[in-house]
């Protein structure tokens, strides 16, 4: 599965400027936030104001006003790849099915491409959805 997604970020993306980490790393963020706020955290607590913040610092990462100036690559290979592992734990602690919804999430961001395969993008860089697109239908998979 993990083949099928890269080859959707480097169809979007052949040749990923600075420029395209920042926004990934933005849209990275906001999908990380979009957990919390699955939790329903308590809006006035000190985390929902931490989320709120890393929510500005995400979008402004996404809309250029900030950039990630370096990467120290070894330590941020071993994040990701524990995110992925810790991801599918938080799925299966939840007693949700992981394989597919990762496959449909994934079909579904295919789905973004226009009629030629190809990615449209917003003002921001970030991959549109297309008049193609559909969103993932993940019922009975939670």
């Amino acid at each position: 599965m993990i083949d099928n997604i890269t080859l959707w970020h480097r169809r979007a993306r052949p040749e990923p400027l600075v420029r395209d980490l920042d926004v990934q790393i933005g849209c990275h963020i906001e999908e990380f936030i979009e957990m919390m706020d699955s939790l329903n955290i308590d809006a006035n607590s000190d985390l929902a104001k931490a989320l709120d913040e890393l929510e500005d610092f995400a979008d402004s990462l996404k809309a250029g006003d900030k950039t990630v100036s370096s990467i120290d690559r070894e330590p941020l290979l071993d994040s990701l790849a524990d995110q992925i592992v810790t991801a599918v734990g938080v799925g299966v602690c939840a007693k949700m099915n992981m394989n597919a919804a990762v496959t449909e999430v994934n079909e579904s961001n295919w789905s973004k491409f226009n009629y030629k395969g190809y990615p449209e993008f917003d003002e921001y860089g970030k991959v549109k959805k297309g008049e193609r697109y559909r969103k993932p239908d993940l019922k009975g998979m939670f």
